[in-house]
């Protein structure tokens, strides 16, 4: 793999660390839900599985898209798996289509989250009446 501004900018480790990242942010979403729904906690409560879900499909989506929004944010690219030896991205415009990627990741991980989260408070409310 080689870097390309805006569509690719780590390899192989790097990648399975991110689906790894995203299945503990799901994993952590199923227990908290388990233990929401056991507890009948408060709506406001039961918002904050936002947080999970959203680091769940953050991984989810750095994985798939061979793209960490963290790195392109910082002007960094790794191949290798290892941040002693992270590229530097120097070209202004090559970065700015980074951070371009790097915020759709974000708004894209948070948009997926909040579907999720209105659909279980929308079964959920369907299921306690």
């Amino acid at each position: 793999m080689l870097y390309k501004p805006g569509a690719c900018n780590i390899g192989k480790n790097e990648i399975k660390k991110r689906y790894a990242f995203g299945v503990a942010g799901f994993a952590l979403t199923a227990v908290l839900l388990f233990l929401y729904l056991y507890y009948n906690v408060s709506v406001g409560l039961f918002i904050l599985l936002i947080i999970p879900l959203f680091a769940g499909f953050e991984g989810f989506y750095q994985g798939r898209l061979h793209f960490c929004a963290g790195f392109g944010m910082a002007g960094k690219y790794d191949f290798k798996g290892t941040r002693n030896e992270a590229g530097r991205v120097t070209d202004r415009k090559q970065h700015r289509l980074d951070v371009l990627r790097s915020m759709s990741i974000h708004i894209y991980s948070l948009y997926s989250a909040e579907t999720v989260i209105v659909l279980l408070l929308i079964i959920h409310g369907l299921l306690s009446t």
